[in-house]
């Protein structure tokens, strides 16, 4: 069965499964441990990380339970496709943060004028991240980041949390059989050529002011690894800021680049004069990461398209994900929507990417 087909059946089955008649209160633990008890599936939600707003969307299949998003997030669903998918979410507040539009500090005020059910917000960052909601009495629900350890079980208990707020854990399950698919098609391939060279992959979290690199607590470590790959900048933590020395002296094979950073192209490492002597650069091996209903190279419920991706970069020999259907049938299923083939080419940044070794690949045939 293929990789489309396994997707299609799990929401098959997904559609089978009886709603239930009457709301019954919902009790269920954040992923910090927490219990939490609502009068029902929440309708009213406000996120704060980054991708919560995104992920509610899709757990959902709807925006008209996400009151508020963190203005990051909006700049993500102003940039994606998400804007097009659900352009009522265009009304949906994101002046809730207190910091003058940055951050994950609460903007108490703005929040409790939306009436929100609960809001998910960051744990792991600071009490005093939360503290101010609770002592308003507002429910709230704690995702974990990456900056947490950045493993593919943290990326899957913030999915599940959000299935839990809305009632909707058979969604859960079916991203999870979808993931499960991918990540079992990729380990098979590799196993069965072990002797494949493994590429060297640095993925720059930022590139156009400064050098970010991820290290090997991300969750972008997860997938180099998963894919075969070495990080280069594994023994960094989280992530640091590194120069182009530093860079040069790692001398990776392949470079991706955030979708994070929309401005920031693959001219950051192709005109530096340290940089276009990588092993990468020489190669054509510079990747802008693509960008669907949420950036592709953070973890999110799209991720399974980013292992595909890295995969067929990675090692062009050996996987040929057809990913151009990936999106379209994947899309269908999260979202209820039939990308064209002009969005399909903007998710794959085909035009950042125009050069780019082996990205023909992703072009119309």
């Amino acid at each position: 069965m293929t990789l489309k087909l396994r997707l299609s059946a799990a929401f098959f089955l997904l559609a089978l499964s009886p709603a239930p008649l009457l709301a019954d209160p919902v009790t269920f633990k954040d992923v910090t441990g927490a219990e939490i008890t609502l009068p029902g599936p929440a309708k009213r939600i406000v996120t704060l990380p980054q991708p919560g707003a995104a992920t509610v969307i899709a757990v959902d299949g709807s925006s008209e339970h996400l009151v508020g998003m963190n203005p990051v997030s909006r700049k993500a669903f102003e940039t994606g496709l998400l804007k097009k998918m659900f352009p009522d979410a265009a009304s949906i507040e994101s002046g809730i943060v207190a910091e003058g539009g940055n951050g994950w500090m609460p903007n108490v005020e703005a929040i409790a004028a939306l009436k929100p059910d609960l809001v998910i917000q960051w744990g792991g960052r600071g009490d005093e991240l939360v503290a101010p909601l609770r002592n308003a009495g507002i429910p709230v629900a704690l995702m974990v980041g990456g900056g947490n350890g950045g493993t593919e079980e943290l990326a899957r208990e913030n999915i599940r949390l959000v299935a839990n707020i809305l009632g909707k854990q058979d969604k859960a399950e079916a991203l999870f059989k979808w993931r499960d698919a991918v990540i079992d098609e990729i380990k098979a391939t590799l196993a069965a050529h072990q002797d494949a060279t493994r590429p060297r992959i640095l993925h720059l979290r930022s590139s156009k002011s400064k050098f970010t690199a991820t290290g090997e607590k991300s969750y972008q470590n997860f997938y180099i690894t998963l894919v075969g790959g070495e990080n280069v900048a594994a023994g960094l933590g989280v992530r640091a800021e590194v120069n182009a020395e530093q860079i040069a002296a790692w001398n990776p094979d392949l470079i991706m680049l955030t979708a994070h950073e929309a401005d920031a192209g693959r001219e950051t490492i192709l005109e530096d004069a340290i940089l276009s002597q990588t092993a990468a650069a020489k190669a054509g091996r510079v990747y802008k990461t693509p960008n669907g209903g949420y950036v592709w190279d953070s973890a999110s419920h799209e991720s399974p398209f980013t292992w595909m991706w890295l995969a067929n970069l990675a090692h062009p020999d050996l996987f040929h994900f057809d990913l151009r259907t990936e999106v379209k049938s994947g899309f269908e299923q999260l979202y209820n929507y039939t990308p064209t083939d002009e969005e399909i080419d903007a998710v794959l940044k085909l035009e950042l990417n125009k050069g780019a070794a082996n990205y023909e690949q992703f072009a119309r045939k």
